[in-house]
């Protein structure tokens, strides 16, 4: 079957368009598709890594979260009870009670600060600028360029915002014979053919969840850039009436010289009951306070039901009073009230459950091939009497960078899990230390790659050092922790052992895949046959020569 095709002049201008603007965000593009892949199970992670939560459940319900704030407030005489600070209740993949505020001295400076709680005996556990363990947020962090100070999320958008633009000029491209090239998807032939057809078969599949990504991906990296003009358009350059229509909760001005009231009635625990009776089915998954204690105070509750795609809410009672100031129900809300949510939930899946993240998973680490197929495609495309032998080394080089640096994301992203328990959790400034590891790791393992020539090998050699570093992942646990897999499935762990078994599984199979299939096989040549000399990897000027006869030496490539 074929489709209508472009007429030759726009399906060039497509094309090379979709060539420029893929290769360009090809590395970039990869780190976000591969660490947002893992960071969707950011909260199954926790109790993995961080054994301090590997307790019983408490309900939520029961939790007395003012007791809390008064253990916090003795705790640190410069608590800044006026600031907004909030709570986290427990929940099954985190049963401990985080705590987020800030400290305020006579000067006037602000720091932030978490805390972590245990619900059973009401004992603080952790309290400092960072938690004792941040190997999750680290990995969500880096998939939208936080490490980069400032312009890290925009640098993040603008990828986001060119991967649309190359997947609608692709699916322009291929559009007369993407149907054919569904069908065609083969693991015989040349490389090429094997990497474009799977470049199309694939992205075929994956192109509802990417243009999801590439949306969603693009709006949340540059809101305040896209704000900004409709400020100016709808209302005469006001940006709070914009944040209002999009986030009531946070458009109310507090004022910092406001009295302080005595209100016993009103607290965290007396708003948390208010809200969990009214919507039982949801849960409640943050509380937060601004100018708390004083008139014009509030306590926000947020609630979600994780299932909807819009069964998220907000509720905002007055300190002073107790009455709601404002709400955004779940279901009934406005269009403007649920847009800027809904595509948190699109983009971060918090909605549908585990099997869905699953699904988003399988999805992004095919996103991830398509795109290193698309390298590969262009440097073989390149690979021919065209181009000089200067154009063609600095092709190699470019996909052997942009290789290196992405295929030794693997090795490294073992590596966090393995540096998260051998530095002690008691360790100050334990977070900065894992951190190096995971950085300063991924950098060596870059370099290292630049001196492996041949793709195939650098290839082998990744997803063997992967593979190696993910089966001494559960060890390192066990060792460290004492839960090892049949003890954590004895103990009903259940986000203990499945982390453990996913790197047993995925080591194992790395290995095989390496051997059996990456390894190259020699190869014995049948005394009938003539070959070409070809040197696939040009580091010097290229001898072109006719065919000889038999005897002639015939050169071997992995």
């Amino acid at each position: 079957m074929k489709l209508k095709a472009l007429k030759p002049r726009l399906h060039n201008a497509m094309f090379h368009t979709h060539t420029v603007s893929g290769i360009v965000i090809s590395f970039a593009l990869f780190i976000c598709f591969y660490c947002g892949a893992v960071a969707l199970f950011l909260d199954e992670l926790h109790q993995w890594e961080n054994p301090e939560s590997r307790i019983e459940l408490v309900e939520a319900s029961t939790v007395d979260y003012d007791a809390i704030i008064d253990k916090i407030s003795n705790r640190i005489p410069d608590f800044n009870v006026t600031g907004q600070f909030g709570i986290v209740p427990p929940k099954k993949s985190n049963p401990l009670v985080w705590f987020y505020g800030s400290t305020k001295d006579e000067e006037g400076t602000v720091e932030r600060f978490t805390a972590t709680i245990d619900p059973n005996t009401y004992e603080v556990l952790s309290i400092g600028k960072e938690p004792k363990t941040h190997m999750g947020r680290t990995i969500y962090e880096l998939h939208f360029f936080h490490q980069i100070p400032v312009i890290g999320i925009y640098l993040s958008g603008l990828v986001a915002f060119f991967f649309l633009f190359a997947i609608v000029t692709g699916l322009l491209t291929h559009w007369k014979n993407i149907v054919n090239r569904f069908y065609s998807l083969t693991v015989e032939g040349k490389w090429k053919q094997i990497w474009t057809n799977s470049h199309i078969s694939l992205g075929f599949i994956a192109l509802p969840f990417q243009m999801i990504y590439a949306v969603t991906g693009a709006l949340l990296g540059l809101s305040i850039l896209l704000l900004a003009p409709s400020a100016f358009l709808l209302f005469d350059g006001d940006t709070s009436q914009v944040i209002k229509a999009v986030v009531p909760a946070a458009a109310i001005k507090y004022d910092e010289d406001a009295a302080f009231v005595e209100n016993d009635d009103i607290g965290f625990n007396s708003v948390f009951q208010e809200v969990n009776s009214g919507y039982p089915e949801n849960e409640v998954t943050y509380i937060y306070a601004n100018n708390f204690g004083k008139e014009d105070g509030t306590i926000t509750v947020r609630v979600d039901d994780h299932t909807g795609i819009s069964g998220d809410g907000t509720f905002v009672y007055g300190y002073k009073d107790g009455e709601l100031v404002g709400a955004i129900e779940p279901v009934t809300k406005s269009y403007s009230e649920g847009a800027y949510n809904v595509l948190i939930k699109l983009h971060y899946v918090t909605y549908g459950g585990i099997f869905l993240k699953i699904i988003y998973f399988i999805l992004a680490m095919i996103t991830c091939y398509i795109i290193m197929s698309g390298v590969m495609i262009w440097r073989t495309a390149r690979d021919n009497k065209k181009y000089t032998d200067k154009q063609r080394r600095f092709h190699h080089r470019v996909t052997k960078v942009y290789l290196a640096i992405t295929l030794s994301l693997f090795p490294a992203l073992a590596l966090i899990f393995l540096a998260n328990k051998a530095v002690p959790l008691d360790l100050e400034d334990r977070v900065f230390y894992v951190n190096s590891i995971f950085f300063s790791g991924w950098l060596v393992l870059t370099i290292i790659g630049l001196f492996w020539n041949n793709y195939r090998k650098l290839n082998r050699n990744y997803v063997f050092l992967g593979s190696l570093f993910g089966l001494l992942i559960p060890i390192a646990n066990g060792w460290v922790t004492g839960d090892w897999i049949w003890k954590a499935i004895a103990d009903k762990q259940h986000f203990v052992y499945s982390v453990d078994i996913t790197w047993l599984v995925i080591g194992i199979s790395g290995l095989l895949i390496s051997r059996y299939y990456l390894t190259p096989r020699a190869k014995v040549d049948k005394p009938h046959e003539t070959k070409r000399k070809v040197e696939l990897i040009p580091e010097k000027p290229i001898i072109r020569e006719e065919p000889q006869p038999v005897l002639q030496s015939i050169s071997k490539t992995e």
